[in-house]
């Protein structure tokens, strides 16, 4: 097409191209401050141009062009910056997590003060001390029975509130679950919807960015891998984290089959069946949640789960490594399945069972920091053992917890007592269960506690109590090296006060000067009050470390976020300059539409004159 004609309609190409782009450009205006929007660009390209072949029209040019058209709208984003922002945000997620839950250790165990386990286990000694210098004296055995009850009380109080504290670890690891599959089931219907739009020729830029969007926080729940398909359709895995199911069976998302996906399940509880010790080998009820919802007890499934020790692993630790996880594969029905990606059923091996433990993100920061908990509670039972073991072997005279006639402190899960006055009514019981003493449960004798007289501070069981040598003997536990980080608590080979005292304590010797049996020691342990600084120090370098991750995160973050603005953010003075550009050329080609309306009337009007 040629001549005034042809004209026009280049003329008005360029106004309706023009307008796109100052529709885009608005468009951008308006999303400045959308979290997760990509600026847009109108691509103008020139429309195909118009021939004019033949033998005698050498004069002529071979093509006139025919305006301009607006050939896609393209959204700038940069895919490298995406990966790196989403790596960096697994990696805060994760020590974001730690620290969160590091700081509550802390404030738990509420060290150095002067109300915390090492100020009192300061104090208990001292009064053993001086109890040793007034032994015949009531005062000083109340300071006793009362500085050992603090003790105790102070035991029992961080042990529940780490219990406590892994429970509210736990209740956050649900909700990351739910939050997770939420996303998921989000990024699938976008991906349909993409890939709908895109078989038809268009750029669905607005839903590709609410995908990505929602990729980011994904990726901030933990590590994940994203393979593009055709139609800007995306597949999502999880790095290695998938690599104990088979090859594929680990897809959260996919474009090309979306039916065949995995979510995740959350494990509410774990139940030894009746007759079964927790931790020992048999049959345990596992109870998940579909999608991690509890809202509804139709999400409940309970499935038989049979578990036993082997190698160097016992029951007691395959149990807890699924009660620190909690968090399984299932099929995309919600049903548990097997490391084949096989569904599950109502009973399976503990072996069997596909846990999902990321390498990155919140999900392997709360998962981890429960280990770091159950540490924690672990050294604070080794310490009320150590306490328990080597404080009754003295008072008693006895390593061997089936002699005592009167134990100092018990276990008080236990003890039952007789009324008016105080007295075990189940002493073998109590002795018997002084191996399954634990930070949460020690307790000093009531019957002690309500007759202090009955503390053993002499040299002799009966008469001579005036020369306070047995306290002083318990006392110069303060300075004894035990092995105390080699107390087994669970499983074969269980230590007991006999165990603890022959084995990790050198065995009970005969001191000259005080004519007592006393601990021995061994060189390969430590003080009981270095063994518990060191556990506090371990804490303190764990949570200092988890602060410095924290904020150097915060940092590499930050530039890798502001490098990723800086090409896909909404510049509003680039925008309104695109306007004013956009604007004139608007214009100009409304003129032309102009000029050749004028044209065209002289040539249609003006040649009837």
């Amino acid at each position: 097409m040629s001549g005034l004609f042809g004209t026009l309609n280049i003329g008005k190409s360029g106004l309706f191209a023009n307008q796109r782009a100052i529709d885009v450009a608005t468009h951008n205006i308006a999303n400045a401050n959308t979290e997760g929007y990509s600026r847009q660009r109108a691509e103008m390209q020139t429309r195909r141009p118009f021939c004019t072949p033949g033998m005698n029209n050498a004069a002529e040019p071979g093509q006139i062009g025919t305006g301009v058209i607006i050939s896609q709208i393209t959204r700038v984003r940069d895919s490298f910056l995406d990966y790196q922002v989403r790596v960096e945000l697994g990696v805060q997620g994760n020590f974001a997590g730690r620290d969160k839950f590091l700081r509550e250790v802390e404030n738990i165990f509420n060290e150095p003060s002067d109300t915390g386990i090492s100020n009192l286990i300061g104090k208990f000694f001292d009064s053993w001390q001086q109890l040793a210098k007034q032994g015949d004296t009531s005062n000083a055995r109340t300071v006793v029975a009362e500085q050992s009850k603090a003790l105790a009380d102070e035991l029992n109080r961080v042990y529940d509130k780490l219990e406590k504290l892994k429970g509210n670890a736990q209740d956050v690891i649900r909700q990351s679950v739910f939050d997770a599959n939420s996303i998921m089931r989000q990024i699938r219907q976008l991906n349909d919807e993409i890939i709908q739009v895109s078989v038809a020729g268009n750029n669905p830029n607005d839903l590709m960015d609410r995908r990505d969007y929602l990729l980011d926080q994904l990726s901030g729940k933990f590590g994940v891998k994203i393979d593009k398909v055709g139609h800007n359709a995306i597949d999502v895995n999880t790095k290695e984290d998938a690599k104990a199911l088979p090859p594929g069976g680990g897809n959260l998302i996919q474009g090309i089959n979306p039916e065949n996906v995995l979510n995740f399940a959350y494990i509410s509880s774990i139940e030894p069946s009746e007759g079964v010790t927790y931790g020992q080998d048999g049959t345990y009820k596992v109870t998940y949640y579909k999608n991690g919802d509890m809202t509804s007890e139709k999400n409940k499934v309970v499935i038989e789960m049979s578990v036993e020790g082997e190698d160097n692993l016992t029951a007691m630790d395959k149990l807890r490594a699924l009660d620190e996880c909690r968090v399984i594969w299932t099929g995309k029905d919600g049903l548990a399945v097997d490391k084949e990606g096989k569904p599950l059923g109502e009973s399976a091996n503990i072996n069997s069972i596909a846990t999902f433990t990321p390498s990155s993100g919140e999900l392997k920061g709360y998962m981890s920091v429960q280990e770091d908990i159950d540490a924690n509670i672990e050294q604070l039972n080794k310490l009320a053992q150590a306490i328990v073991y080597s404080v009754n072997a003295i008072h008693s005279q006895n390593g061997d917890a089936s002699l005592d006639d009167l134990p100092f402190f018990v276990n008080k899960d236990k003890a039952n007592y007789s009324k008016n006055p105080s007295k075990l009514t189940n002493l073998e019981d109590v002795l018997g269960a002084e191996s399954n003493i634990t930070a949460g449960n020690i307790s000093i004798n009531v019957e002690i506690l309500n007759n202090v007289m009955l503390i053993k501070t002499g040299k002799d069981l009966n008469g001579g109590e005036s020369d306070g040598k047995r306290a002083l003997a318990i006392a110069s536990l303060r300075d004894k090296f035990m092995e105390i980080q080699n107390i087994k608590l669970e499983g074969a080979g269980k230590t007991n006060r006999k165990s603890y005292i022959d084995g990790l304590c050198g065995g009970l010797v005969k001191d000259n000067d005080l004519d007592l049996l006393v601990v021995k020691g061994s060189t390969d342990g430590m003080k009981i009050d270095s063994y518990f600084k060191d556990s506090i120090d371990r804490l303190g370098v764990q949570a200092q470390e988890a602060k410095r991750m924290v904020k150097n995160q915060q940092s590499v973050l930050a530039g890798f976020e502001e490098s990723r603005l800086a090409v896909s953010g909404v510049a509003l003075d680039e925008e309104m300059t695109n306007m004013i550009q956009f604007q004139h050329a608007y214009q100009a080609n409304a003129k032309i539409i102009s000029t050749v309306d004028e044209l065209l009337d002289v040539i249609v009007n003006g040649l009837k004159r």
